[in-house]
């Protein structure tokens, strides 16, 4: 099948940057698709790939998500090949792991492009596959009342980025990994700001049939307000404020930000779609 595939790939571009791989959620760099995902991106691009592990043994679930970015940050910083200018392709979860390390992590390269299928860019607000009726409401208030114990966050990986929109203070308050990567809470970190404006290339993947992260358009930087109505990027206070560099990126014309949704349910794509969506803004 990759070989076929190839069949249908770009010409090796000699100015091309290495790439990250981040995967999602409970995945691993040890499962077959990832193997050949770098071997698509060394052959399209012409230089280096590779999938970087993250959480306990690729356990993204029993680990923080704080855990879990460290881990991502300390492979980049321990890998020469990212010591300058590098990509990051990221896939579901692997997409804040990417804004962790382009905004936070201390390394000595810089990250110049993201793609991002499926990355709940501005977390998720209510449990995967869980988004109506009696029994899903009640599961999803329990979460609400419990998700930002100390113990959860350290405990449960995608607790850290868990947005209750019906109780939006709280979720400030907690200053968890999502409100520190914001910058929403009390602790403004001006530099993550500015190193979010260094990228040349945002491109944002979403699924028209996502059920996993909610909304499906917070893959898109969109969140629910506290009615549950959907709230554009360019009208959410984070955009305005311009809290975390988002707002000058986009206005930036000399940048390009891409947003495409495939049919399809969370992070439902081939690797035409990786030829297509990624190739030419990886490079």
């Amino acid at each position: 099948m990759l070989k076929y595939l190839i069949c249908f790939s770009l010409v090796i571009l000699s100015t091309s940057l290495p790439v990250a791989i981040l995967h999602g959620f409970y995945d691993s760099c040890k499962n077959d698709y990832f193997p050949q995902l770098v071997h698509l991106l060394k052959y399209n691009i012409g230089d280096y790939a590779i999938c970087i592990e993250t959480g306990a043994e690729g356990d993204s679930l029993s680990s923080s998500f704080q855990e879990q970015a460290d881990k991502a940050c300390e492979e980049i910083n321990n890998n020469p090949k990212f010591n300058g200018d590098f990509s990051i392709l990221s896939i579901s979860q692997g997409g804040l792991l990417a804004r962790y390390i382009i905004q936070k992590c201390k390394m000595k390269g810089t990250v110049k492009n993201l793609v991002s299928f499926g990355g709940p860019m501005m977390g998720t607000s209510q449990v995967p596959f869980c988004l109506g009726g009696v029994v899903c409401f009640i599961i999803n208030s329990l979460v609400d009342y419990f998700v930002y114990g100390k113990s959860i966050q350290k405990g449960i990986g995608p607790a850290g980025y868990f947005r209750t929109p019906a109780h939006i203070q709280n979720y400030i308050d907690s200053e968890s990994f999502l409100v520190q990567l914001n910058n929403e809470g009390k602790n403004i970190d001006n530099e993550a700001k500015n190193r979010f404006t260094q990228l040349n290339n945002l491109v944002l993947i979403g699924f028209e049939n996502d059920k996993m992260i909610s909304p499906k358009e917070t893959a898109e930087f969109w969140i629910y307000d506290e009615k549950f109505n959907l709230v554009p990027m360019n009208q959410t206070e984070a955009y305005k404020k311009d809290l975390f560099g988002l707002k000058s990126f986009v206005e930036d014309t000399s940048k390009k930000f891409v947003v495409h949704y495939l049919k399809g349910e969370h992070i439902e794509f081939d690797f035409d779609d990786v030829l297509k969506w990624a190739v030419p803004y990886l490079a």
